[in-house]
C-alpha cells in the first residue's frame, strides 16, 4: 500500500513540474502557426488518492484523472479529445494495465458546432456525456456515490442538440441526445438510446432540471430513467444545496429497485475550505450518509477527504474512508482556486509586478 501511495505522489509531482514549464512557455503565440481564428487548449486533472473500507478492501488509484486537448475555430467549432488517465493502471493499484484498451482510454472524442445557421443551437457529435441528470459532483470522491452510474450517461457515441436559449421561453435550456448504449470503445454501435434534459432558473438562486432517458434493451428488458433535480445557493455562495430524485426501471445494477434519491449540502466554513454532507438512498438496496471536506492548498492543488457509511439491505454495513489530492493544469478559462492556503502572497506580488 505504501508503494502505491508513493507512486501516485510521484506522478503528481511530475505533473506539477509539467505545469510550471507550461507556465514559463505560456507567452508563445499559437496564432503564428494556426492563424488568429484558431486556438488550442490543453487541460487536465490528476487525482491521486485511495480508499479503505471496514470490510478490508483497500485501493489507491487515479480516479477521475484526465487530460484534454481542444482546437477551436472562431469560438464556433471545437474539436475535443479527452484521455482517461486512470485506465493506464490496473484497477485499485498503480501497476500498468495489461489489458490496456485505446477505446476505454479515450473518454471523449467529439466535435461541437455552435450557432448553427446563425441561431442559438449547438450540435455535438461523437463520444461524449449525454444530456441527462443535474451532475452535482461536490463530494471529494464523487465517483464513489452509489448513484453515480444512474445519474449520468457517458463514454458513448451520439449526437446532442442543445437549444442554448431555451424552448419557447418555458425553459432556459433544452437538450436532446440520441446515442448508442454500449460504452467504452471507439466503435459506433446500434443507436438505441435517447434522452432529453430541460433546465429552468426559477429564481436567481434556484435551478430545476428535468431529464428522461430510454436506453434500449438489456438482459432485464428496456431500461428507462426519469430524473428531477433542484439546486439552490445563497446569494453570497457560501451555502449550496441540492436534491435529485430518480425513477427508473430494469437497471442492471439495481434490478430490484425503481426509485433513488440524493440530498446534499455544501457549506464554505473558510475562504479555502468547504464541508459537504450528502445522503443517498436506493429502494430495496441501501442508504448512505457521507461527509467530506475539501481544502485549497495552492492555486492548482487541493486536498479532500471523506467518510461514507452504507447501510445495505442484504449485506453487512460498511464504512468507507477516502482521501484525494487533486491537481489541475491547463491554459483554458477553467482557472484554479480563487483562494488558497499557501503561496498567496507570492502570487499577489507576481501579479503586482506585471
Amino acid at each position: 500500500m505504501k508503494k502505491r501511495w508513493l507512486a501516485l505522489f510521484m506522478i503528481l509531482a511530475q505533473l506539477v513540474s509539467f505545469q510550471a514549464i507550461g507556465q514559463e512557455d505560456s507567452g508563445s503565440d499559437d496564432s503564428s502557426l494556426l492563424g488568429d481564428d484558431f486556438s488550442i487548449g490543453i487541460d487536465g486533472e490528476v487525482n491521486a488518492g485511495g480508499t479503505i473500507g471496514t470490510n478490508g478492501d483497500a485501493a489507491s488509484n487515479l480516479q477521475g484523472s484526465y487530460v484534454s486537448l481542444s482546437v477551436t475555430w472562431k469560438e464556433k467549432i471545437r474539436a475535443v479529445i479527452t484521455a482517461k488517465l486512470e485506465h493506464l493502471f490496473k484497477e485499485g493499484g498503480v501497476e500498468f494495465n495489461d489489458d490496456f484498451s485505446i477505446g476505454e482510454f479515450i473518454k471523449e472524442a467529439y466535435i461541437e458546432i455552435r450557432e448553427v445557421g446563425g441561431s442559438p443551437v449547438a450540435i455535438i457529435i461523437g463520444k461524449q456525456p449525454m444530456a441527462f441528470g443535474q451532475n452535482v459532483q461536490a463530494m471529494p470522491m464523487f465517483e464513489n456515490n452509489p448513484l453515480a452510474n444512474l445519474q449520468e450517461i457517458d463514454e458513448v457515441y451520439g449526437i446532442t442538440v442543445d437549444l442554448t436559449e431555451g424552448l419557447f421561453g418555458v425553459f432556459d435550456q433544452a437538450e436532446v441526445s440520441v446515442f448508442e448504449t454500449d460504452a467504452g470503445d471507439l466503435e459506433l454501435g446500434k443507436i438505441d438510446g435517447v434522452s432529453v434534459r430541460l433546465s429552468k432558473m426559477i429564481t436567481d438562486q434556484w435551478l430545476v432540471t428535468l431529464s428522461h432517458a430510454e436506453l434500449g434493451d438489456n438482459d432485464n428488458g428496456a431500461e428507462r430513467r426519469t430524473s428531477l433535480g433542484l439546486i439552490g445557493e445563497t446569494s453570497d455562495g457560501t451555502l449550496v444545496g441540492w436534491v435529485e430524485g430518480m425513477y427508473f426501471s430494469n437497471n442492471p445494477e439495481y434490478p430490484n429497485s425503481n426509485f433513488a434519491i440524493t440530498v446534499g449540502g455544501m457549506m464554505r466554513v473558510h475562504e479555502t475550505t468547504d464541508i459537504i454532507v450528502e445522503y443517498n438512498w436506493v429502494e430495496k438496496e441501501l442508504q448512505e450518509i457521507g461527509v467530506g471536506v475539501r481544502t485549497a492548498l495552492t492555486r492548482n492543488l487541493s486536498i479532500g477527504a471523506e467518510v461514507r457509511y452504507r447501510n445495505y439491505v442484504e449485506r453487512d454495513n460498511e464504512v468507507i474512508f477516502g482521501i484525494m489530492l487533486t491537481y489541475t493544469f491547463g491554459n483554458s478559462d477553467m482557472g484554479g482556486n480563487e483562494n488558497f492556503l499557501f503561496g498567496g502572497d507570492e502570487e499577489d506580488e507576481f501579479e503586482d509586478e506585471d
